[in-house]
Formats: C-alpha cells, sequence, structure tokens
C-alpha cells in the first residue's frame, strides 16, 4: 500500500488557561505562536497559553 500525496490536514491550536487549567481547542489562525497568549479564559477570564499546534489527517 502506498500513501496518496493528496492527503488534506487539518492544522489546530490547543490552548491552556494558566489559571484554572481549561484546555480549548480551535482551528490554527495565522499568527498563532506556541507560548504566546492574546485570549481570555471563557471560564474564569484568566490568560490562555498556546500550547501546541498540531495537523490531522483527514480520510
Amino acid at each position: 500500500m502506498s500513501k496518496s500525496k493528496n492527503m488534506i490536514s487539518t492544522c489546530f491550536t490547543s490552548m491552556e488557561c494558566n489559571s484554572c487549567k481549561f484546555i480549548k481547542k480551535r482551528k490554527f489562525s495565522d499568527g498563532d505562536v506556541v507560548f504566546s497568549s492574546n485570549e481570555s479564559c471563557s471560564e474564569c477570564d484568566g490568560k490562555m497559553l498556546i500550547t501546541k499546534i498540531f495537523g490531522v489527517i483527514m480520510d
């Protein structure tokens, strides 16, 4: 079996709140950088920190 060269991947950004440890996953946006923060937590209004950026291959 050979892998197709036309696989579609979707990039995601994982964020974690510094205060309550709430984790949120969203689609990647231009300008996302690991260990930066630009959003407030929807649970406690603390700072969200980008912890990882990753891709998922869709079948």
